[in-house]
């Protein structure tokens, strides 16, 4: 039913679960389920939706929007708690052809109102997160609703069903626009992989993969458990009590899930532990896949789980590369395997020319799911354009046997006397062979005409009694046996500290931070 689902004729993003909920053994079985209330408006709280009965709700809301003079290729944004009013709103404005704006709920204010102001949005649902008059346009604080009927859109293939944003790793997020096809692309081509029938997500709500992983789970007619809760003893304790085969969520969840003592918790439920955006390093991967029970290639129950590592970033509606990793497999040192068929990926050097094979580029990609663009800033999506493939500001280099490898962001690489060397390949080295070290980030101060550029590095330490001193001595000693430069000093980091609102490592922000260090 998933295939006839998927591949019915017209279906695409933007009326999707409308079709699901009129396709009867699918709406029978899919199930989504909250672990925070939502207020209907008939007074009760809801906990879980059928796709019946969230269909039933984002009508009305859709009755609402329409009601107050909100249409097609109407931006309208959101900027709210995070919950499954992201879900409700996404739906009920696909459904008049307006286009819903999404925000992350941890966006400064005045930052989210020069997003809103810049995509054009004529209407914004915040709960109270936006100061009283930093928008000139009206703003809902509760869900409008409606009764009667209401005049549904029909999307053409390339109609905008979402704006969303970047992580805002290199400053003010962009707005990245997905389009009804381009955006199912992945989703239709992906429909006979192996999900599990219950599946945990812990994906931000207001991020466009959310809303994908849902959309692939419940064409496959699964029982879905958003979690608002990323904490890892709130999300812990949610895997022991929902038993879910799969867990998908961002790599910063993951990590902080392996700070754990994950013995002490009954995971043996989970299949398959799948993150999307940067890669995962390997020392977290080999603590998750010891974990769990899935079936081999022959079928028979095996100890342990898969970790489908899925390379991606904001401007792709779904992954570029897919890596998965098993207790027994052994194909780690920042490799993100091969592109999907669909997928035509590229190593460019600096005149715009294919890399040789193992040289260091940038990662260019043509695929029908990459963003129609930046909205409303068709310059900034041009220069992110290189002979018809996108930039995905990634540096990687691959091998002879089409396996890419990602080193580093553009933005992220540092020059030394020495040459270039690729933080994300060094940080990669030093968490394989300093087990005190549970996670690091590499930066660079700049150099001045009092001071040469020097490389700081920032630990989290697996225990609290180090000498930092011996450790730099360890980790240098490491970093000199494989040639590469050695670090000038190394700075105690929280886990929080400098990290983006989707759980990305601020590089920029810690070299403006520890430039005096």
């Amino acid at each position: 039913m998933a295939d006839e689902l998927v591949l019915t004729e017209g279906v695409g993003a933007g009326n999707f679960f409308r079709t699901a909920a009129a396709a009867g053994a699918v709406a029978g079985k899919s199930v989504i389920e909250l672990d925070k209330d939502y207020h209907h408006p008939e007074g009760h709280a809801v906990r879980e939706f059928t796709l019946a009965e969230l269909d039933a709700l984002t009508d009305r809301v859709a009755a609402g929007f329409q009601r107050d003079g909100i249409g097609p290729k109407d931006p309208v944004a959101l900027f709210l708690d995070e919950s499954v009013r992201y879900l409700i709103h996404y739906i009920a404005l696909t459904k008049i052809g307006a286009i819903p704006v999404f925000l992350n709920s941890l966006l400064p204010p005045d930052i989210a109102a020069t997003f809103i102001s810049r995509v054009g949005a004529v209407a914004v649902v915040c709960d109270g997160r936006l100061d009283e008059g930093a928008l000139d346009i009206p703003s809902y604080d509760a869900d409008p609703y409606a009764d009667g009927p209401f005049r549904v859109f029909t999307h053409a293939d390339d109609d905008p069903v979402l704006i969303a944003h970047t992580s805002g790793t290199t400053g003010v997020p962009k707005a990245v626009q997905f389009n009804h096809q381009g955006f199912f692309f992945g989703i239709r081509q992906q429909i006979g992989a192996e999900l599990g029938a219950r599946v945990l997500s812990a994906l931000p709500q207001s991020h466009a993969s959310a809303i994908s992983v849902l959309m692939s789970c419940v064409a496959r007619g699964s029982r879905v458990l958003l979690s608002t809760g990323r904490e890892p003893e709130h999300l812990a304790g949610r895997i022991e009590e929902f038993r879910p085969e799969l867990v998908a969520a961002f790599p910063k969840v993951f990590v902080d899930l392996c700070r754990l003592d994950l013995d002490r918790y009954d995971f043996g439920s989970v299949a398959r532990w799948m993150s999307t955006g940067d890669a995962n390093h390997e020392r977290h991967i080999r603590r998750l896949v010891r974990l769990g029970n899935h079936r081999d290639r022959s079928g028979t129950m095996t100890p342990g789980s898969l970790f489908i590592d899925n390379f991606g970033s904001s401007e792709f509606g779904f992954a570029m590369f897919r890596q998965v990793h098993s207790p027994a497999t052994d194909r780690y040192g920042r490799c993100i395997g091969r592109p999907f068929d669909w997928i035509d990926a590229q190593v460019f050097d600096d005149t715009d020319k294919p890399a040789e094979h193992g040289t260091v580029g940038r990662l260019a990609l043509k695929s029908p799911t990459v963003t129609a663009g930046y909205w409303n800033d068709s310059l900034l999506s041009e220069k992110n354009r290189v002979r018809g493939y996108w930039l995905t500001g990634d540096l990687a280099y691959r091998d002879e046997d089409g396996r890419f490898y990602h080193v580093d962001r553009t933005s992220d690489s540092i020059t030394t006397p020495r040459g270039t060397i690729y933080s994300c390949q060094i940080e990669e080295l030093i968490l394989r062979q300093i087990p005190e070290v549970f996670d690091c980030s590499l930066v660079h101060s700049s150099a001045t005409a009092e001071a040469p550029r020097r490389l700081v590095l920032t630990v989290d330490l697996s225990s609290a009694e180090a000498d930092l001193e011996a450790l730099r001595t360890r980790i240098n000693a490491a970093l000199s046996r494989a040639r590469l430069p050695v670090v000038d000093r190394i700075v105690v980091k929280e886990s929080d500290d400098h990290v983006g609102i989707t759980g990305k490592a601020l590089k920029r922000t810690m070299r403006d931070a520890y430039q005096s260090v």
